[in-house]
């Protein structure tokens, strides 16, 4: 299974692209939601996991590319440290299948890739 990671701070794209290989999945890095959506148009992606606050392009925008040009729809995993219930509920209303607020616990975020992937 493919997962691409959006997630412009480098520490913390390493320590989930580390949890992820460990659980078996194959992972696509993109600092930004730009080389988000090149990868997502280069490679057969099955899951995306995005922070919100990037440069170039925002996570929201990347998902509401996914959830507007991309079929079969993919899931998506927001990492945040935004944590208002207002930008959930965006994130939300446009496609996301999941919504953690940094710090988070990485077995939780692996669970939950799990559970979107049906990978259990």
């Amino acid at each position: 299974m493919n997962i691409l990671v959006c997630e412009d701070n480098v520490m913390t794209l390493r320590t989930i692209e580390i949890s992820l290989k460990k659980a078996g999945y194959d992972v696509f890095k993109a600092g930004d939601g730009v080389q988000g959506i090149r990868i997502l148009g280069e490679e057969e992606i099955d899951l995306v996991i995005t922070d919100i606050n990037m440069p170039y392009t925002k996570g929201l925008e990347l998902i509401r590319h996914i959830n507007t040009q991309m079929e079969p729809k993919i899931p998506v995993v927001v990492i945040t440290g935004i944590t208002n219930d207002e930008t959930r509920a965006h994130a939300e209303e446009l496609g996301a299948s999941a919504y953690l607020t940094k710090p988070f616990d990485l077995n939780i975020m692996v669970d939950m890739v799990k559970s979107l992937s049906g990978k259990n």
